[in-house]
């Protein structure tokens, strides 16, 4: 897939202030049928030090939360393993 698109933005709100935002991420490969779809939050800890959700950027929120979902979706050698030692692939 060479490119995820942005397909929602919303920001989360508690008491009038902004508690996260959450966005959603698509993409599709259209050779092969196989496709993105993620819903990813961003919360007060992931944007810069210092800065709230007024202050960064839309775009940047969206880089935040692509970086976000290729770490949770990286596979890491212990967690490809089974129980029986067979790669889980």
């Amino acid at each position: 897939m060479d490119k995820l698109q942005l397909n929602n933005f919303t920001y989360n709100f508690n008491d009038g202030q902004v508690t996260s935002a959450q966005i959603g991420l698509y993409g599709n490969e259209a050779a092969t049928g196989e496709y993105i779809n993620a819903s990813i939050r961003v919360n007060k800890d992931d944007l810069p030090a210092g800065k709230t959700f007024m202050q960064v950027a839309m775009a940047d929120m969206v880089t935040i939360a692509r970086q976000k979902l290729a770490k949770d979706t990286a596979i890491k050698e212990a967690a490809a393993k089974t129980d029986n030692g067979a790669d889980n692939q």
